[in-house]
């Protein structure tokens, strides 16, 4: 009886059995070499072949041979790669060749064919969703008309080990994407221990499910299943905290919020935290993670700090009372509405106005158009138009373009474009990213009437261009023209404000 002749003899009893063992060894395959051996088990015992294979794209999307039975190296050598499907085919239906001898192949390849012994052959895909991953092959040596029932036979193999290869390519993927998690938590957790500052992570209640050490060593914390967190706050600074906390979770945002916590030893530390929320897939909330950093010592310098300030603050002032007082003394003699009792007043005011400004900001920087607002008037004389974007002046440069501003001021009050209400004044200022220069002020004048030239150099204008072309490092220039002053200040220098 010859090997196509077997496969007539069988019952559908048979079938179905050696169907059911094929299901049976794939159901329990541990390895892909295992659903290999079960697939040409099935394949040799159901459709009566001696010689089979099985091929399976590879990553270059090249067909080539995973298991066979009774094929030589020189033949598959010879055939690797060839195929009827691309990766990814999902019409693919099974090619049955009665006689390789009858086909319209290239001769070379019925060459090979015919000298492996090999007369008629079948090509059935291998799908995983949908798509086709492979194939195998049942070879016969003589010709032979595959039946209908050989046909479907060989369908249902293909099918089962079509599933098999789906589910181990799927347990694959699984297996290695929990390796990654292992790998990523891992060297979280590495990570996490040899940090500089205290991580956590907190579940959805807010139990502590993570303590890096340096964490665990400031609470003293051995066993997370009994420790309560929020049992350390500092009873002032409870509610802030827990509010903060609870606005990050509504809100789906960053929490930053600085608190006293109580150490191990019993002492209350103060800790800036950090901490956002974590949602799951499904964009449920899971939990949150933060870091602290303790700011103990910054927030006593700090403190230290303002006291010195609000100390020079004092001093300044009563300094300037001072001043004041001698100022009053000197010019006692001089009726109160002197120009020059007056002059004197108002250029101590300007000073005292830019040390308020820096005052306010802890003696760090002051906004220029804060500066220029207090410096004209207190910002009452609309006449006076200010415009320029944001710029921070260091201390000396504020103080400096506010007594410079004060004297534009006056100066335009009393002889300029302001000497009539129908005058005006343009006061701005541009930034440059240029080497040479970085800030360009500029003070313009519109008067209604002629503005006198003047005859000599006050106080003023040689403040104006020494004070200012020093502390700047600037071209002054005071162009006296009839319409009014025209003040033009390119500064060169740019003293970046403390930090």
């Amino acid at each position: 009886m010859s090997a196509s002749e077997s496969v007539l003899v069988r019952t559908d009893g048979e079938d179905t059995a050696a169907l059911l063992r094929l299901t049976d060894r794939l159901y329990r395959a541990e390895a892909l070499d295992d659903v290999y051996e079960a697939a040409l088990d099935a394949i040799g015992d159901m459709l009566g072949c001696r010689r089979a294979s099985i091929l399976l794209f590879d990553t270059h999307g090249e067909m080539r041979f995973v298991a066979w039975r009774g094929l030589s190296e020189s033949y598959r050598k010879a055939v690797d790669g060839h195929t009827p499907w691309k990766p990814g085919d999902r019409n693919a239906v099974p090619i049955f060749v009665p006689d390789i001898a009858e086909t319209n192949e290239a001769d070379w390849l019925k060459r090979t064919i015919k000298s492996e012994g090999i007369t008629a052959l079948g090509f059935i895909p291998l799908m995983a969703k949908g798509e086709v991953v492979g194939k195998f092959m049942t070879y016969l040596p003589d010709p032979h008309g595959f039946t209908q029932h050989e046909r479907d036979l060989a369908v249902a193999i293909a099918r089962q080990v079509g599933f098999s290869l789906e589910r181990y390519r799927a347990e694959q993927a699984r297996s290695a994407a929990e390796q990654q998690i292992r790998e990523s938590e891992d060297r979280f957790r590495r990570m996490s221990e040899d940090a500089p500052i205290m991580i956590w992570i907190a579940d959805s209640t807010g139990r502590c499910l993570h303590l890096n050490q340096m964490l665990r060593s400031f609470w003293g914390v051995e066993d997370l299943g009994s420790f309560d967190w929020s049992h350390t706050i500092h009873p002032e600074d409870r509610s802030g905290i827990i509010k903060a906390m609870q606005a990050a979770v509504t809100e789906n945002s960053s929490a930053h919020v600085k608190g006293r916590y109580r150490r191990s030893d019993g002492t209350y530390r103060v800790l800036e935290t950090v901490a956002r929320p974590h949602l799951n897939e499904g964009g449920g909330f899971d939990g949150m993670i933060g870091v602290n950093v303790d700011v103990t010592e910054r927030e006593e310098a700090d403190l230290h700090k303002q006291l010195l300030i609000n100390e020079l603050n004092h001093r300044v002032k009563n300094t300037l009372a001072v001043v004041q007082s001698v100022a009053r003394q000197t010019f006692k003699g001089l009726a109160t509405g002197e120009p020059k009792v007056k002059a004197f007043e108002g250029r101590l005011s300007a000073l005292a106005q830019a040390h308020n400004l820096l005052a306010a900001e802890s003696w760090q920087s002051a906004s220029l158009e804060e500066v220029a607002r207090k410096s004209v008037n207190g910002d009452a004389d609309i006449r006076v138009r200010i415009s320029g974007p944001p710029v921070q002046l260091a201390p000396k440069q504020a103080v400096t373009t506010a007594m410079a501003l004060h004297e534009l001021y006056t100066n335009a009050v009393k002889y300029g474009s302001l000497r009539s209400t129908g005058g005006s004044v343009d006061f701005s200022w541009e930034t440059t990213d240029q080497p040479d220069r970085w800030l360009t002020l500029r003070w313009s004048e519109h008067g209604i009437e002629p503005v006198p030239k003047p005859t000599r150099r006050g106080f003023g204008s040689t403040m104006i261009e020494k004070a200012l072309g020093a502390e700047f490092n600037a071209d002054v220039r005071m162009d006296y023209r009839p319409e009014g002053l025209q003040c033009t200040v390119i500064a060169r220098q740019h003293e970046t404000p403390a930090a």
